[in-house]
């Protein structure tokens, strides 16, 4: 008796909540558990979303997709987005302050 073959790479989630997710993770002081209780999943699903996203996208998704793209013309609304992140990274220079969280830092023990 032969049995069906498991599929791999078929998530019966959808990308953009793995994304979410995993980012909702990365950028606030929620854990595993919290974030299973809040979206109703398991926490090692959650873990999972968040390993698969590291592993995907190191740079984070739109750093990745914006370096993927550099060679398409840019529109006014790209062209804004990037001018504001300038923007903020230099006058976090200038003052010598951290403006934007980054992803990936956790506080211990929480």
């Amino acid at each position: 008796m032969k049995f069906p073959r498991k599929r791999k790479n078929i998530s019966k989630y959808d990308r953009q909540l793995k994304i979410a997710i995993a980012r909702e993770y990365l950028s606030s002081n929620l854990g595993y558990k919290g974030l299973g209780i809040k979206y109703g999943i398991a926490a090692s699903t959650v873990q999972g979303f968040v390993k698969w996203y590291q592993k995907k996208y190191p740079l984070g998704v739109q750093d990745q997709e914006m370096s993927i793209n550099r060679e398409a013309p840019l529109g006014e609304d790209s062209l804004q987005v990037i001018a504001l992140q300038m923007l903020i990274e230099n006058a976090s220079k200038e003052l010598g302050v951290d403006i934007v969280k980054k992803f990936g830092t956790k506080q211990p023990g929480k």
